[in-house]
């Protein structure tokens, strides 16, 4: 089937993902302990939650991150924190470029709403490249691997799911996405990744 859509997830995919750098810029910001922190906001399943919608403004988001974190941070804080995290990976970034001279492209990402405000700051690239088309699970009220996420992302994106074509570097999410009827890519390298998109004719070798 034809691809419509090229839809694409953030983290270890458009780039690096660090958590312990971002562990270390809350350290800084807190005076906490990194494993101390990171039980306190990832262990605990708070992002998580946050991730399928518990949350649904930046500021009571960060209000609770700063209340579990036992230190108050700002939001510009806590946006330099997140962008300690991100490695960019500049080929990633020129594919996807390249895809979109021909196709539709889209960001879809387990993030909360600090991330989707903070987006053009903390990742500047990425919010060039897919301009109003970025979604974040948090606007869904579920998020990824679940089926119903990519369902409900299709819904507001208008399009038929067996014409988009999804990518993500975890196994679970691809095979939600193919569950809800998309077509799904496991990222594993820039260079696989680019041989699937000459072959489904989404640009040029």
């Amino acid at each position: 089937m034809s691809v419509d859509i090229a839809i694409f997830d953030l983290d270890d995919v458009l780039c690096r993902y660090d958590l312990g750098a971002r562990l270390r810029a809350l350290s800084r910001i807190s005076g906490k302990m990194p494993r101390d922190i990171r039980a306190a906001l990832w262990d605990s399943g708070f992002e998580d939650a946050a991730d399928a919608g518990r949350y649904q403004t930046a500021e009571e988001y960060l209000a609770e991150f700063a209340s579990r974190l036992g230190h108050e941070i700002t939001r510009d804080e806590w946006i330099e924190a997140r962008r300690a995290s991100i490695v960019p990976w500049p080929d990633m970034l020129a594919l996807i470029r390249r895809i979109a001279a021909h196709r539709r492209v889209a960001l879809f990402t387990n993030n909360g709403p600090l991330m989707k405000e903070g987006l053009a700051q903390i990742f500047p690239e990425a919010a060039e490249i897919f301009g109003a088309d970025c979604y974040f699970s948090f606007e869904f009220l579920t998020k990824k691997p679940n089926p119903e996420s990519y369902r409900r992302l299709i819904g507001r994106l208008g399009i038929e799911a067996g014409k988009a074509w999804f990518t993500d570097d975890k196994k679970s999410n691809v095979e939600g996405a193919r569950i809800a009827g998309l077509q799904a890519h496991h990222f594993v390298s820039h260079d696989v990744l680019r041989q699937e998109a000459v072959r489904l004719q989404l640009t040029a070798a």
